[in-house]
């Protein structure tokens, strides 16, 4: 796989300097290397942050960049050595750049293993769901977006911490007196064997714990002091610089504008069945009930790979209930249409609804 031509064509993409063919292109690639949509998201998280800052990145410096947060992915292989004329000064040269290449790898290692020892990174794209098991025998179902990261030896520590990124359902592997912790960049679920769900995508407002089977104890990150016990068919939600849906009841609130509530799953009823509408991904159903455009926006792209451009206000306010399973992108919207009259138009990964 041609790594280093899809990082080159997304941040020309991102510069708004592709051509059409470079386009075309950059589909086909992704198309047929579907985990590539990572590297999207990274070079958008840059490309954001500098953005942010005012800073004119050159694509080269862009690219660089991801370079060296993944040195290690783009590390080339040692060339045969060819045998030239003897000089003291580029052997001198030789190595410094020799000791530069082991502290690269070495601050590449420490980004990979966080400090902690995780040495494994789980990754599941946009448009990708993944199942997998952890070494202590504990499943996981990663949702679209998202990735998870643990130690090689998570079955032999004391305290099974994972970290995650975006959302996951875990049926935790009973280890007695061996606690396993989720990390995310917003709360911390603490449990010794139950089944739940979390959610916690970084550029959210949200994040939420779903219990079905056990018991868990929740604490947000910089309020450790705070615990909240969640029991079975519980829902517990973090949130801050907004209102959450409503619906939900007040269960701590203080002056940086950060409500946490606990409510009870409900079940949503769609035509004669039932979902539990927080949990229903990892059955590939994706499930919403009384929902605006604008809310489920970033609930579709990740489920379908897609940017999504609401160019009206009206569309972006309408409510909708629904459930999807193998629908793609055009069809979901057709059916949308039924329940609600909008236009939309599809081009490549772009959807502009208007």
């Amino acid at each position: 796989m041609d790594s280093n031509k899809i990082i080159e064509l997304l941040a020309r993409k991102m510069a708004g300097e592709a051509t059409a063919t470079e386009l075309e292109q950059l589909n086909e690639l992704m198309a047929g290397y579907p985990d590539t949509v990572y590297y999207e998201e990274i070079l958008k998280e840059i490309w954001q942050t500098s953005a942010q800052n005012n800073e004119q990145l050159p694509l080269d410096e862009l690219y660089l960049r991801h370079q060296f947060r993944y040195y290690v992915d783009f590390a080339a292989p040692a060339e045969r050595p060819v045998s030239k004329t003897y000089d003291p000064f580029e052997k001198l040269l030789a190595g410094a750049a020799g000791i530069l290449v082991i502290l690269l790898i070495c601050f590449a290692w420490w980004y990979i293993t966080d400090g902690d020892g995780v040495k494994t990174r789980i990754v599941a794209g946009k448009g990708i769901r993944k199942k997998l098991m952890l070494p202590d025998g504990t499943l996981v179902w990663l949702n679209a977006g998202s990735q998870l990261s643990y130690s090689s030896d998570l079955n032999k520590k004391k305290i099974r911490r994972v970290y995650l990124t975006g959302e996951a359902f875990f049926d935790v592997s009973h280890r007695s007196n061996r606690p396993f912790i989720v990390r995310t960049d917003k709360i911390s679920v603490k449990v010794l064997g139950t089944a739940f769900n979390i959610q916690a995508y970084p550029r959210e407002h949200t994040a939420e714990a779903t219990l079905l089977r056990g018991s868990i104890e929740l604490s947000v990150n910089d309020r450790s002091g705070q615990k909240v016990i969640l029991s079975p068919s519980e829902k517990f939600a973090f949130t801050t610089g907004r209102h959450s849906r409503s619906g939900k009841k007040d269960y701590v609130r203080n002056p940086r504008d950060i409500r946490m509530m606990i409510d009870h799953v409900v079940p949503v009823k769609i035509g004669q069945k039932e979902y539990i509408e927080e949990t229903s991904w990892k059955d590939d159903r994706l499930v919403f009930k009384n929902e605006s455009l604008e809310e489920l926006k970033p609930r579709l792209e990740r489920w379908f790979n897609v940017q999504i451009h609401l160019e009206s206000d009206l569309p972006s306010k309408y409510r909708f209930t629904g459930v999807f399973t193998k629908e793609s992108i055009t069809e979901a919207l057709t059916a949308m249409q039924l329940i609600k009259p909008f236009t939309f138009k599809l081009k490549a990964h772009d959807v502009i609804i208007y």
